[in-house]
C-alpha cells in the first residue's frame, strides 16, 4: 500500500490472496487453509483480506521439499543449494558463506536452502532443483561427495566445493 492505494497482489507480486496462493501451489484452498491453520504459511490482514507475502510462501515450499511454482520466482531468482558433508561447518566457511551472500543480495534475487548429505539428498535435488550447488566439506581432497552430487543432477548443476583448507571464490560462484 502507498498513498492510500491498494496494489492487486497480482500486480505486484509481493502479497497473493488464499485463492491465488492455492492455485500457484496447485492445491485446494481448503488445503491451503489447513496450512495457514497450522502456523506453517504466516498471513497478514491488509483492509480486512488476509493475505500471503510470497517470500513466506517459498520458505514454506522449500521447508516442506514441494517444488517452487515458476510463478514465485522473480525474474533473475536463483536457488542455490548448500550441501553439508559434515555434523557442522567450520567458522571460517560460515563467515565465507555469509559474507558471500551478503554481497550477493542486491544483484540477484536468491532463494537458498542448507542440507546434510545423507539419503535425502536426491529428494531435496528433484523438489528443489538448484541452479547452484555448494558442497561445504572439511577434506577438499574427498571428491566422492561432489561426484554423487554430479550422478545426481546428471552433470547439469554447477557445484563448487568449499572447505576450510582451501580457498574458493565464493562469490564469484555464486554470481556467475
Amino acid at each position: 500500500m502507498t498513498n492510500g492505494h491498494q496494489h492487486h497482489p497480482s500486480t505486484d507480486h509481493e502479497y497473493l490472496d488464499l485463492k491465488q496462493a492455492a492455485t500457484i501451489c496447485s492445491v485446494s484452498e481448503e488445503r491451503f487453509g489447513k496450512w495457514i491453520a497450522k502456523g506453517a504459511v504466516p498471513v497478514v490482514e491488509i483492509k480486512g483480506r488476509q493475505l500471503i507475502h510470497f517470500h513466506d510462501l517459498v520458505q514454506h515450499l522449500v521447508r516442506h521439499n514441494i517444488p517452487i511454482p515458476d510463478q514465485l520466482l522473480q525474474g533473475n531468482s536463483r536457488k542455490i543449494l548448500f550441501v553439508l558433508t559434515d555434523e557442522s561447518i567450520p567458522h571460517t566457511i560460515t563467515i565465507e558463506v555469509i559474507w558471500a551472500l551478503y554481497a550477493l543480495r542486491k544483484q540477484t534475487a536468491y532463494i537458498f536452502d542448507f542440507v546434510r548429505l545423507d539419503t535425502n539428498i536426491e529428494l531435496k535435488i528433484i523438489t528443489f532443483h538448484p541452479d547452484k550447488i555448494v558442497l561445504l566439506q572439511e577434506d577438499a581432497n574427498d571428491q566422492e561427495p561432489k561426484r554423487l552430487l554430479q550422478k545426481l543432477t546428471n552433470g547439469s548443476t554447477p557445484i563448487c566445493t568449499f572447505a576450510a583448507d582451501r580457498v574458493a571464490e565464493l562469490k564469484q560462484f555464486l554470481s556467475g
